[in-house]
């Protein structure tokens, strides 16, 4: 049953700020920024960063997917960081198996679905971490 009262949401905005904040490293040329673009074929200068929208709908995305982690752990009982580091692996090795789909069929290179499939893994296991710690 889903109980919306259960989830923590200070845990679920927390998440959400951690996955975008592990996005901005990530990218950034700090991690995997020049390797990113490199895969891209591009330059980092070449890359813009889009618009303000963009950064709008990246926060909802990362919104999205910390609401649905919180409330599959709810839903398993009382959130800890033990259930929060397995769900949030599973629920990022699961992203990462559906994204590799369309790098096939897309042809696109290895190092550029590495580099993306890590961020999703390492950010849904730090949501599931924050979650499970505070919630």
């Amino acid at each position: 049953m889903i109980d919306f009262a259960q989830i923590n949401y200070l845990a679920v905005l927390a998440s959400t700020v951690a996955a975008m904040f592990i996005g901005f490293l990530w990218y950034s040329p700090v991690l995997f920024g020049h390797a990113w673009a490199k895969q891209r074929g591009m330059k980092m200068e070449e890359i813009s960063g889009g618009g303000p929208m963009t950064y709008v709908l990246t926060a909802v995305t990362a919104l999205v997917g910390a609401f649905v982690l919180a409330l599959l752990l709810t839903m398993g009982g009382r959130a800890t960081v033990a259930s929060g580091l397995t769900v949030g692996l599973l629920i990022g090795i699961s992203i990462s198996v559906k994204i590799g789909m369309n790098y096939l069929f897309e042809n696109k290179p290895l190092g550029l679905y590495l580099i993306t499939i890590g961020y999703h893994l390492v950010s849904y296991l730090v949501m599931g971490l924050i979650i499970g710690a505070i919630g």
